[in-house]
C-alpha cells in the first residue's frame, strides 16, 4: 500500500530524472544560435517527459493522469513546512506574466500539480519551480484557476 510520502519521493525522483535526461541527452550546445534544432529537441523531450512521468509516478501510484503539463487531479501540492510559502501567481489564468499581487500561499489553498518549470526551456534545467493550478482558495477565491510557481524546495506532494 502506498503512502503520501511515497508520492513525494517519486515526484522528486521524477524531477531529478527529468532534469538530468534533458541536460545530458536533449539539450544542445549553444541553443540560441541553433534555435530550430534546439526547439525540435525540446519538443522531443516533452514527449519523453510525458512517458517518464507516467512510468515513474502515475503507474506506481495508480494515479488517474492528465497529460503532463496539464493540471493533475490526483497530485496535490502543499507546503513542506508549516505556514505560508512564497508563490508567483499568473496575472491572467495562464499567461507569461507572474506578477499577480498575492505573494504567499497558505494551507487553506488546494493546489494541483501541473509540471516542473524553469524560466529557460532550451539551456540547462534545474526544475527549480513547481507549476501549480489553484483549485480552491477560501481566502482568495479571485485566483481560482490561475497558475502559480513555487520553488520546489518549499513543496510536498500528496495523492488525492
Amino acid at each position: 500500500m502506498s503512502t503520501p510520502a511515497d508520492l513525494d519521493e517519486l515526484m522528486n525522483q521524477f524531477r531529478l530524472a527529468s532534469r538530468e535526461l534533458f541536460n545530458h541527452f536533449f539539450r544542445i550546445s549553444d541553443p540560441y544560435n541553433n534555435g530550430q534544432r534546439a526547439w525540435l529537441q525540446e519538443g522531443q523531450f516533452r514527449d519523453v517527459q510525458a512517458v517518464l512521468f507516467q512510468k515513474l509516478v502515475a503507474e506506481p501510484m495508480s494515479l488517474r493522469i492528465a497529460e503532463y503539463g496539464n493540471p493533475q487531479p490526483n497530485v496535490l501540492v502543499g507546503s513542506r513546512h508549516d505556514g505560508a510559502v512564497p508563490i508567483m501567481l499568473n496575472r491572467e489564468i495562464d499567461s507569461g506574466y507572474w506578477d499577480y499581487p498575492v505573494k504567499e500561499v497558505g494551507t487553506d489553498a488546494r493546489l494541483l500539480f501541473v509540471s516542473f518549470f524553469d524560466w529557460d526551456q532550451l539551456d540547462y534545467r534545474d526544475n527549480r519551480y513547481v507549476r501549480v493550478q489553484v483549485d480552491r482558495w477560501s481566502t482568495h477565491p479571485d485566483v481560482v484557476g490561475k497558475h502559480g510557481l513555487i520553488e520546489s524546495h518549499y513543496v510536498r506532494f500528496a495523492k488525492e
